[in-house]
């Protein structure tokens, strides 16, 4: 192929690339509209009560939900305060940034797909089906996780060893949001080991033998990446983080194991030294 052949080609996948990025901003914007302008009341008509969406930029969605986030997270006692003239509209933004990434997420992998699918081959894209929605499905399993039931533990310890120094429990709001959503998105990332290992392991680059070997390694990796990602500054919040990655990581070894028994190793020759 000549030079002539491959420039039209370029040319053609970049504008391909430029259309599926359109779509994908098209639908973020969309959520991200929605979520900044309007807010969901309660209605009643002839006695019963329904959610209507009504137009409000202030109280808009993404402040509601911000609402119900610090009461489900903070303690009663704990004061959010203001820091800068725009802290609260730049912490709604990016709630309304956050939420309206997760509601496109099934847009942006089927559009990635699509965009990649003509260069792979046969089991690639089979490998790719296989993993998309247990990968979705973790991310979101570890972000709920994260919000629900570990941030809410996380504040509450903070909170003790706040009052244990005789202080009040006092944050800016632009803390808190920046805190918990990076939180929670380095949890829903660590929810994604087995799949990164099935995925490996079905695809003949690392064996099922080897995860079980370095397993050692695997928790010391654990550890290193709730230092590097925990928003907190104590050991415990890193090995809060390191905790279920190394559960993941065994339940990954157990699916590895479980496709090698199915269908056996993929090449005799598959690449399977320790890391």
């Amino acid at each position: 192929m000549n030079q002539d052949d491959i420039i039209p080609i370029v040319f053609r996948n970049l504008d391909e690339l430029r259309h599926r990025v359109v779509r994908i901003l098209a639908v973020f914007l969309l959520f991200f509209a929605f979520l900044l302008f309007f807010s969901i009341r309660d209605v009643t008509f002839f006695g019963r009560t329904f959610p209507f969406v009504y137009p409000d930029i202030y109280h808009n969605i993404s402040a509601q939900l911000l609402q119900a986030i610090e009461k489900w997270v903070l303690l009663p006692d704990t004061k959010l305060i203001i820091v800068k003239p725009a802290d609260g509209l730049t912490a709604d933004a990016y709630v309304s940034m956050f939420i309206s990434l997760i509601l496109s997420m099934p847009v942006i992998v089927y559009e990635i797909s699509m965009f990649l699918g003509p260069a792979l081959n046969k089991s690639e894209k089979l490998l790719l089906r296989t993993i998309l929605v247990p990968a979705s499905l973790l991310f979101l399993a570890g972000s709920l996780m994260g919000l629900l039931w570990i941030a809410p533990t996380l504040f509450r310890i903070f909170n003790n060893f706040d009052v244990g120094v005789g202080s009040q429990t006092t944050m800016s709001l632009m803390s808190f949001i920046s805190f918990l959503i990076i939180y929670i998105i380095s949890f829903g990332f660590s929810f994604e080991v087995p799949v990164f290992m099935y995925g490996l392991t079905r695809a003949g680059i690392v064996m099922a033998e080897t995860w079980a070997k370095n397993w050692r390694y695997a928790v010391i990796g654990s550890l290193f990446f709730g230092l590097i990602f925990s928003p907190g500054v104590t050991g415990f919040t890193e090995v809060l983080m390191a905790l279920p990655m190394i559960g993941l990581y065994f339940s990954g070894i157990y699916f590895t194991r479980r496709y090698e028994r199915k269908f056996g190793a993929k090449d005799s020759n598959t690449v399977s030294e320790p890391f």
